[in-house]
């Protein structure tokens, strides 16, 4: 009995656990296995469905796909259909072509499938096919044409949709082509919407897709929509309010908040209470919005009641910012709350409105029990410019806390006052590591002659914690002074801080950097090596091109990856035969990367290989081969990539294979 004898055996079995196991044989026993697997799609238990659909797409193939169209028909067995949409769908778009011919079948159920695998799929060769069958005979086809023409978002579309919006007594397809129309999200479409929210039937679809053009002009649309009588449109209001804020460039949002203060009528603001205190998710984030827009103190208690919880920390601060200098006293008189949430949202808040009254108060929270409250007002004080908190934000240097530590170092900063820096300057040496390092990167931060001078010094310290944030530090201040250092740091006994600075290095317009650099290709540590081929090819990889070149030979692991990336970007002549003779490379990743490298030289001398590794053992190569011949196609490779796109046994290969082929 042969194997797949026994497995068809097997499937009759009254076990659905058996079956099951059967189904998972099947898939590993190859493609003379599929006649099988299909039959198994029609099995009576959901896990086995599911099991033959995994092995079915795994194995792809016109057969396959062939095979599950056919199912597609099955109207005495809905698990068998159903199973076939879920593999056709996860198949992708190599389905697409047989798919389409069944647009035109007489079955309308078989229509609506095909229409509502190709919106699943998103291809957008299915456009115009879908388009036509908006005027289909049958309701449910009609509107799965305009659903699906919502999912593929296709632009060529949009005329086609707004047509069925524009018709009368459509029943569901005008309502689905509103929806489309807002996943669409062509501007072209805002007036027919407008004009479309004088049907009660359609006010709801349609503000939302009104909210997801997100267009200013719909603004007055929406706001009148938080009074209208269907509960259902307000609420769609609210959420459109909020995305068109979202999706609006920054010049605009400030109109946006400006029209829902001066134009939200006094009956709205119990609905934004309510959905606030009883919905959740999206629509009581657009509530809190909404609120925070009408700029109304008295709303403040309310917004910071939510902050029991952190995921609605963003969009509370977001509404408190919008409350002014009305709001101010309120704010100041919750810095002391007992939830650190408020203490923390608060400070940030007010430092954020730039509000002077707030310094003192801000300042007693430097020692708040909660380092989050801490770095929140190290950060309001810093954007207030308070030269008072300098001595205690000097302090929250060496708090126990390293984000609190930064959040001092940008104070700092933003305060500007250098004088700082002699105090730290003079004790530097008898300060402990970590403090050590905040100097160095506050010093950083300030830049300056005298900043610089200082971090040359500080790059002789004793810990590589303070050297790699000296390196960091210059590598930000740039200029051919801060590079000096640098060339004595790659010869520091920290293989990392020589790593940074030969990154820095490749950064640097210094005569003497490229020497440093080739002289660390040879240095003991695999990482440093490969950030000195990396920036060398900065600084000119043609020019030192043969001496990168000569290292790929005996070059392993991610020094040969940066060599092969850097010399073949450059397409170094020097290079072009080490490359060819790592094509075969027992590393899948070496592979991939000279293929990619090799993609820069002469097309002719390169093909050969190219083409080879469309059959390479890892799929991941094979891929990139694939890729590769997408801007260098002629007959022979489509040909190729045709065979590749139905026969390779990895999924995203095929994809990449179609995509290749332009489908």
């Amino acid at each position: 009995m042969s194997t797949l004898e026994y497995l068809s055996r097997k499937l009759g079995s009254s076990d659905a656990e058996e079956r099951r196991e059967a189904v998972i044989d099947l898939g590993r026993t190859g493609a003379g296995a599929v006649p099988l697997l299909l039959r198994a799609l029609g099995d009576t238990d959901w896990r086995v469905r599911k099991t033959a659909v995994e092995g079915l797409v795994s194995f792809g193939g016109d057969e396959v796909i062939n095979g599950l169209v056919q199912r597609l028909s099955a109207e005495d067995n809905a698990g068998a259909r159903n199973s076939a949409i879920e593999a056709l769908v996860q198949i992708g778009v190599a389905a697409v072509g047989p798919i389409l011919p069944l647009l035109e079948t007489r079955d309308p159920d078989v229509r609506k499938f095909a229409i509502d695998i190709l919106g699943d799929i998103r291809d957008s060769r299915a456009v115009p096919g879908i388009m036509k069958k908006l005027a289909d005979r049958d309701e449910n086809v009609r509107v799965a044409a305009a659903e699906s023409l919502g999912k593929i978002r296709d632009r060529r579309a949009v005329d086609a949709l707004i047509g069925c919006l524009a018709s009368n007594d459509q029943s569901w397809l005008d309502y689905a082509a509103a929806e489309a129309l807002g996943e669409i999200g062509d501007e072209r479409a805002l007036e027919p919407l407008l004009a479309a929210l004088g049907r009660s039937s359609l006010r709801e679809p349609v503000l939302e897709a009104l909210g997801k053009i997100g267009n200013v002009q719909t603004l007055p649309s929406l706001i009148k929509g938080l009074v209208d009588p269907l509960r259902i449109v307000r609420e769609v209001s609210v959420v459109a309010l909020a995305a068109v804020y979202r999706k609006s460039l920054p010049a605009d949002r400030g109109q946006i908040s400006n029209a829902v203060r001066s134009g939200i009528a006094d009956q709205a603001l119990p609905l934004l209470d309510e959905l606030i205190d009883t919905s959740g998710g999206e629509l009581q984030k657009s509530a809190v919005s909404v609120l925070g827009w009408t700029g109304r103190p008295s709303a403040i208690p309310k917004l910071l009641s939510l902050l029991r919880d952190e995921d609605m920390e963003d969009v509370v601060v977001q509404a408190l910012r919008h409350q002014g200098a009305e709001g101010v006293s309120q704010l100041l008189g919750r810095l002391g709350d007992d939830n650190v949430l408020v203490r923390r949202v608060v400070a940030m808040v007010l430092g954020e409105l730039g509000r002077p009254e707030a310094e003192g108060a801000l300042f007693s929270l430097l020692d708040d029990e909660n380092g989050h409250v801490r770095g929140a007002a190290a950060e309001s004080l810093g954007r207030l410019r308070s030269a008072k908190a300098v001595p205690s934000l000097l302090r929250l240097l060496e708090d126990e806390y390293e984000n609190v530590q930064e959040c001092a170092i940008r104070a700092l900063t933003a305060i500007g006052d250098e004088s700082v820096l002699d105090g730290l300057l003079k004790d530097f040496t008898s300060q402990e590591a970590g403090m050590r390092r905040n100097i160095v990167r506050l010093l950083g931060r300030f830049g300056t002659d005298k900043a610089r001078d200082a971090l040359a010094f500080a790059l002789k310290d004793e810990e590589p914690a303070v050297r790699k944030a000296v390196v960091i530090a210059l590598d930000t201040i740039r200029g051919s002074q801060s590079s000096r250092p640098l060339l004595l740091a790659i010869a520091d006994d920290d293989p990392e801080v020589r790593m940074l600075a030969a990154e820095a290095l490749g950064k640097s317009s210094v005569a003497e950097a490229a020497d440093a650099l080739v002289s660390l290709l040879d240095d003991e540590d695999l990482w440093v090596r490969a950030a000195a081929a990396r920036a060398l090819g900065k600084i000119d990889a043609v020019r030192y091109g043969a001496v990168l070149a000569g290292h790929l030979k005996e070059a392993s692991d991610i020094f040969l990856l940066a060599l092969i990336d850097v010399v073949g970007n450059a397409a170094v002549r020097e290079a072009l035969d080490p490359l060819l003779a790592l094509e075969g490379h027992p590393d899948p990743e070496v592979r991939k990367t000279v293929l990619h490298a090799l993609s820069f030289y002469d097309w002719v001398r390169v093909r050969p290989v190219v083409l080879s590794h469309l059959s390479d053992s890892h799929w991941s190569v094979r891929k990139t081969a694939a890729e590769l011949l997408k801007q260098r196609r002629d007959s022979a490779t489509d040909l190729l990539l045709e065979q590749l796109a139905a026969a390779d046994p990895d999924m995203t290969v095929r994809q990449s294979a179609l995509d290749a082929l332009g489908r």
